[in-house]
């Protein structure tokens, strides 16, 4: 992609927000309750978008496997994740848990998700192992899509389809020695073993084939608002979470080559931009803060927010010295 869209920014800065609050914030009005113990949704959300940005700037590059520019690919991926996440696996291994060295090492090379879930260091940690997966093979998933001409339809119903399957996997897909898992009363919320990684396919196969489908008939600026409404209208529901990642992707892709709306000017805003940019320190850091359950305040709500402007502000001197500073690889 050869332009940032500011709007897509801002939309994964509102994504990152919502899932701090979910980990982080309790209201007792029902009404914003409802939405933000749905935050766990957001993920699906990121793992779209992320798809969905890398499937339109490599949609050129990998018609053909060619090494240096797979190389190179791997590189910036490594570059974009990695400094932030090390240095808070390394922070937690020596200040928050009592972490192994093969537990250190699994978190390190970002391999938790092939485990049972004893061996992740943190709540939010799996999504950044199962995303990762998707990045080494998303050359070559890319390649086989040119190569083989497979429909955008074709992709979306198989994300589809697997997103379903979820529900009737057994829970202990995972290498390793078999633990006691609490199942999560929360629909399609699956973080553990091989069925976490399933999830991410199935969201990259959505962002991939809404990335290649023709745009013409999401261009109307009617669509954005149709989107915006059912989704947040499904987010009073359980059965129908199942449809938020379609709606998510119907909506990146407005945004993308679709009309101006007020959606996008709002998501493109300055305040909002900003979040887009330090989205991912912010998802990583108030992790972090999460497990420390600070009181600074006696009222619970009041305490919530304070905790998450920490978190904002943390993430900004994250973004800044770190992300926009520390690079792995020169590429």
């Amino acid at each position: 992609m050869k332009n940032e869209i500011k709007s897509l920014t801002g939309l994964r800065g509102i994504v990152a927000l919502w899932v701090a609050f979910f980990h982080l914030s309790h209201f007792r009005a029902d009404i914003i309750q409802t939405v933000v113990g749905k935050g766990y949704v957001a993920v699906d959300i990121f793992f779209v978008l992320s798809a969905f940005l890398l499937a339109v700037s490599y949609a050129d590059k990998f018609k053909a496997l060619n090494y240096s520019v797979i190389q190179t690919f791997y590189k910036k991926r490594v570059n974009r994740i990695y400094p932030v996440y090390i240095l808070s696996v390394i922070f937690i291994a020596l200040f928050l848990i009592d972490t192994s060295t093969v537990q250190f090492l699994m978190n390190a090379a970002l391999l938790q998700c092939f485990f049972n879930p004893n061996y992740s260091l943190g709540t939010v940690y799996w999504s950044l192992s199962t995303e990762w997966i998707c990045y080494l093979i998303f050359p070559f998933l890319l390649f086989l899509i040119f190569k083989y001409k497979l429909r955008s339809e074709i992709l979306i119903i198989t994300s589809l389809v697997l997103r379903g399957a979820l529900l009737y996997l057994p829970d202990n897909l995972y290498l390793g020695p078999e633990v006691p898992l609490i199942k999560t009363w929360r629909y399609l919320d699956v973080i553990d073993g091989l069925n976490s990684l399933i999830r991410t396919v199935s969201s990259y196969l959505l962002g991939i084939g809404m990335a290649f489908l023709s745009g013409s008939q999401l261009r109307r600026r009617l669509v954005v608002y149709i989107a915006m409404i059912l989704f947040l209208l499904l987010l009073y529901t359980e059965k129908g979470l199942f449809f938020i990642p379609l709606l998510s992707a119907i909506i990146i892709k407005q945004l993308y080559d679709g009309e101006d709306s007020l959606i996008k000017r709002l998501l493109g805003s300055n305040a909002i931009y900003f979040l887009g940019n330090i989205s991912y320190s912010l998802y990583i850091i108030h992790y972090i803060i999460q497990t420390q359950d600070w009181v600074f305040l006696s009222s619970g709500s009041l305490n919530s927010l304070l905790s998450i402007s920490i978190a904002i502000i943390l993430s900004y001197f994250s973004y800044i010295l770190i992300e926009r500073k520390v690079k792995i690889f020169k590429v």
